[in-house]
This record gives C-alpha cells, structure tokens and sequence, in this order.
C-alpha cells in the first residue's frame, strides 16, 4: 500500500521531525452552538464537547432553574 502512495503525482514522505512539527487541526464553528431556554446544548454533536449551557438562566425575561 505504501508502494502506492508514493506513485502519486505531487506526494512526497515526510520524515519523523517534519512530521513532528505539524500543527493545526480542525476549529469547530462554536458560533453554530446555543443553550435553549430548559438548558439544553444544541447545535452539532460536537458543540456539548465545547460548551456547557448554566444552570441558571434567563429566556424572554423570566428566571428559570
């Protein structure tokens, strides 16, 4: 399999300490992400991995627990 990659048009290997020095990853779109009125997470799966909604919070002017 390995064979077959490197006959790839523009495909070079990379050695241990290039490819330690490779950064970055995928940022989530948190603007996507929202709490709704009973405390609940919504938005991509991934939105509960980076938010949490309080415990006490207020929709259209009335407290609520």
């Amino acid at each position: 399999m390995k064979k077959d990659f490197l006959n790839i048009t523009g495909v070079t290997t990379l050695t241990k300490t290039q490819q330690k020095e490779i950064s970055g990853g995928i940022i989530p779109d948190l603007s996507k992400c929202e709490c709704t009125c009973a405390g609940v997470v919504t938005g991509p799966i991934y939105c509960a991995k980076f938010i949490s909604c309080p415990q006490y919070y207020w929709c259209d002017d009335t407290p609520t627990m």
